[in-house]
């Protein structure tokens, strides 16, 4: 049986950080980079393994989520990203990419995609803005509209 919220698919809010706090972000950005080149369902087991917790823990947050509207869980089957769960999770991921593509070109320091998505997940606009554009003049599309600038963060290929 499909929980479906599509009516609360658009929350309203202008920032990924006023629609959902850190932890559901996160898992929001988890599903969508495991189900990025796919059609099908992200199951419960693949987020518990890339997460490191319970299944019975990712069951419970993706339960939130469908209520919230951000994505659609069949029991079974998976979930799914809804149009407002992708958008949100794109947002978090660019400003992750964007913290952590400028900590590597300015400093060398190779950060970790968890502090990278907790600084991300931090800053406020201006500052992700300001970062965007200091890569930006480093030749990297971070900053690009999204899905875009995710599709091209230079760390994809290690699990951006």
């Amino acid at each position: 049986m499909a929980i479906d919220h599509s009516q609360a698919d658009v929350c309203g809010c202008t920032r990924p950080t006023v629609c959902v706090d850190r932890h559901r972000g996160l898992y929001l950005v988890t599903i969508g980079r495991v189900g990025i080149d796919r059609d099908d369902r992200v199951r419960t087991g693949e987020v518990s393994d890339r997460l490191d917790v319970a299944p019975s823990s990712v069951t419970e947050m993706f339960e939130r989520l469908a209520a919230a509207g951000l994505l659609r869980y069949e029991k079974q089957a998976g979930v799914v990203l809804t149009n407002r769960g992708r958008e949100i999770a794109l947002e978090l991921e660019t400003r992750q990419c964007a913290v952590r593509t400028f900590f590597r070109r300015r400093t060398g320091f190779d950060m970790s995609l968890e502090v990278g998505y907790r600084i991300g997940y931090a800053l406020p606009d201006e500052a992700i803005e300001r970062l965007q554009v200091l890569v930006d003049e480093m030749s990297n599309p971070c900053s690009a509209t999204p899905p875009t600038g995710i599709e091209q963060c230079p760390f994809t290929e290690t699990g951006c």
